[in-house]
C-alpha cells in the first residue's frame, strides 16, 4: 500500500505511465527545424552552384520561397491542429475543463475539435454534477441518524460521518459494535450483492443493525459499513408479536370456553329442575367438556413455554373421533343461536398422524366462524372421509366477498368489524405444521366450505 492509500501495482503502472509521455522535444519544434534546415541547406548549395549564372539563383530561391509556403501550409494544417489537441490533452491532464479548441480551417480537424469541445462540455457538466451530488450526499450522511464508515483496501477505517464519530468515541461501542462490524468481511455474503449484515447489542442495551458491502474504487474493491440504531424499531416489533400471542391465547380459551360454559349451564338448568335424565346428560356431555378442556390447557401451557405455536406432537388418531368429541363440545352452544349441526362420519375409522389438541383447536375455530358467519337460524354440515383423510365444515351463511377471498388466510386479516383475524391465523400455522391442505371458499351452491386435507399416511 502506497502513502496515498492505493496499492502499490497500481501507483507504480501510473508512474510508468506517466514517464512514458515524456519528451524532450514536441513534434511542431522538430518540424520547424527539420524545415528551417532544409531550406537553409539548399540554399547554400543553390548559391554556390549557380554563382556564375544570376538568372538561376533567382530561380532557385523562388522555388525555395514556394516550398517554405507549402511547409507553412502543411504546418497550418497538420502540426498546427496538433500541437493544439496536446495543449488540450494537457488541459485535461490538469483537470480544467475551462478550456476549448477553436477551428483551424482544416476539415479534418475541424471534426476533432468539435468532438473535443463536445467531451469537454460533458465532463464540465459531470463535473459540476457531480460535485453537487457529493455535497449533497455529505450533507445527509452528516445530518442522519446512522453511522457510515469508510474503508480502505487493507479494511481499515479512513473515515466516519459525525453520528459514527460521536459513537465512537465510547470504548464500549468500539469494542462491542465497530470492532465486531470490522470483522463481518470474515463471514459468508448473506446475498448475490456481496452484502453482510448482523444485528449487535451494544451499550446501554442499545441494538444496531451492521451492514457491510463494498464499492470499486480505481479498479479495486473496498468496503465501507452502515450502522443503525434499531432499539425502538425492535422493540416496537416484539411488542407487537407479543400482543398478538396473547391475543390469540385469550381467543382460544374464549372459543373452549364458550362450549363448556354451555354445558354446564345445560347441566345446571338439568340438576335444579330435577330432571331424570341428569346422569344420562352428565354422562354424555361432561367426559367431552373434560376432554376439550384438558387439551387446551396442555395447548396454553406449550404455546406460553416457547411463545410461539408448538411443533405438532404427531400422533395416529381416529379423525372420526376426533371430530365427534368437538362437535359434541360445541352442540350446546350453536344450539343457543338456533343452528342445526350434523356431522356425517366415516364408516370405518380414519387414522391420521395429528396432534389431537391442535386439530381440535381448527375444528373448533372453524364450527366458531360459520356460526359467527350465520348468525341465528342456520344450518352446519360436518363431513368426515376417508380415502384420502379430509373433513368439510360447511355453513349456508351470507359467504365470502369476492374482494375478501384473496385475503382469507392473510395473518390478522378478519371481516368482522370486531374481529382480529386470530381464527384463521392459527388454524393456517397448524394445517402447514401438519403439512395439511386446505381452503375456504364459498361455492356455486351458496354454501362456505372449510375443507381440510391431511398427507397420505405411511403404515
Amino acid at each position: 500500500m502506497s502513502s496515498d492509500g492505493t496499492p502499490r501495482n497500481y501507483r507504480n503502472t501510473a508512474v510508468r505511465e506517466q514517464h512514458s509521455k515524456s519528451s524532450p522535444l514536441s513534434s511542431s519544434t522538430k518540424y520547424i527545424l527539420y524545415i528551417t534546415s532544409l531550406h537553409l541547406g539548399l540554399g547554400v548549395l543553390a548559391y554556390r552552384a549557380f554563382t556564375e549564372e544570376p538568372i538561376y539563383i533567382l530561380v532557385a530561391e523562388a522555388a525555395l520561397l514556394l516550398s517554405a509556403y507549402i511547409a507553412f501550409r502543411i504546418y497550418r494544417s497538420i502540426i498546427a491542429p496538433v500541437r493544439l489537441l496536446s495543449q488540450g490533452a494537457a488541459a485535461l491532464e490538469d483537470q480544467d475543463f475551462s478550456v476549448k479548441l477553436l477551428p483551424t480551417g482544416s476539415k479534418e480537424m475541424d471534426g476533432v475539435v468539435t468532438v473535443y469541445n463536445q467531451m469537454i462540455d460533458q465532463l464540465r457538466s459531470e463535473r459540476v454534477s457531480g460535485k453537487q451530488r457529493e455535497e449533497f450526499l455529505d450533507r445527509i450522511l452528516a445530518s442522519a441518524q446512522l453511522g457510515i464508515a469508510i474503508l480502505d483496501f487493507d479494511g481499515n477505517v479512513t473515515s466516519k460521518n459525525g453520528w459514527l464519530e460521536e459513537k465512537s468515541a465510547s470504548p464500549a461501542f468500539r469494542e462491542t459494535v465497530l470492532q465486531p462490524a470490522l470483522h463481518l468481511r470474515q463471514r459468508p455474503t448473506d446475498d448475490t450483492m456481496g452484502l453482510r449484515t448482523q444485528v449487535l447489542n451494544g451499550p446501554g442495551g442499545r441494538r444496531y443493525h451492521v451492514d457491510l458491502s463494498s464499492f470499486v474504487d480505481r479498479g479495486f474493491e473496498r468496503g465501507f459499513i452502515v450502522i443503525q440504531d434499531v432499539t425502538a424499531e425492535l422493540l416496537s416489533a416484539e411488542k407487537e408479536a407479543y400482543g398478538k400471542v396473547i391475543r390469540m391465547m385469550a381467543h382460544e380459551v374464549n372459543n373452549t370456553n364458550a362450549g363448556v360454559v354451555s354445558i354446564l349451564k345445560t347441566l345446571l338448568e338439568a340438576a335444579q329442575e330435577n330432571d331424570p335424565k341428569m346422569g344420562q346428560l352428565t354422562t354424555d356431555y361432561l367426559p367431552a367438556a373434560i376432554q376439550r378442556v384438558d387439551n387446551m390447557t396442555d395447548f396454553i401451557r406449550n404455546f406460553a413455554r416457547v411463545v410461539r405455536l408448538p411443533a405438532p406432537a404427531l400422533r395416529s388418531a381416529d379423525l372420526n373421533e376426533v371430530m365427534q368429541r368437538t362437535v359434541e363440545v360445541m352442540h350446546q352452544h350453536l344450539s343457543q343461536h338456533k343452528i342445526e349441526c350434523s356431522c356425517a362420519l366415516a364408516a370405518k375409522p380414519v387414522l391420521v398422524d395429528m396432534d389431537v389438541a391442535q386439530i381440535e383447536q381448527v375444528i373448533v375455530n372453524a364450527l366458531i366462524n360459520a356460526q359467527q358467519s350465520i348468525g341465528t337460524d342456520g344450518q352446519i354440515e360436518v363431513t368426515v372421509q376417508a380415502y384420502p383423510s379430509r373433513f368439510t365444515i360447511a355453513d349456508n351463511g351470507p359467504g365470502i366477498s369476492q374482494e375478501d377471498a384473496a385475503s382469507i388466510f392473510t395473518p390478522f386479516f378478519s371481516t368482522k368489524a370486531t374481529g382480529q383475524g386470530i381464527g384463521l391465523t392459527l388454524a393456517r400455522e397448524i394445517l402447514e405444521a401438519h403439512r395439511a391442505t386446505y381452503s375456504l371458499a364459498t361455492e356455486a351452491d351458496c354454501w362456505t366450505r372449510f375443507k381440510v386435507q391431511f398427507p397420505e399416511q405411511r403404515r
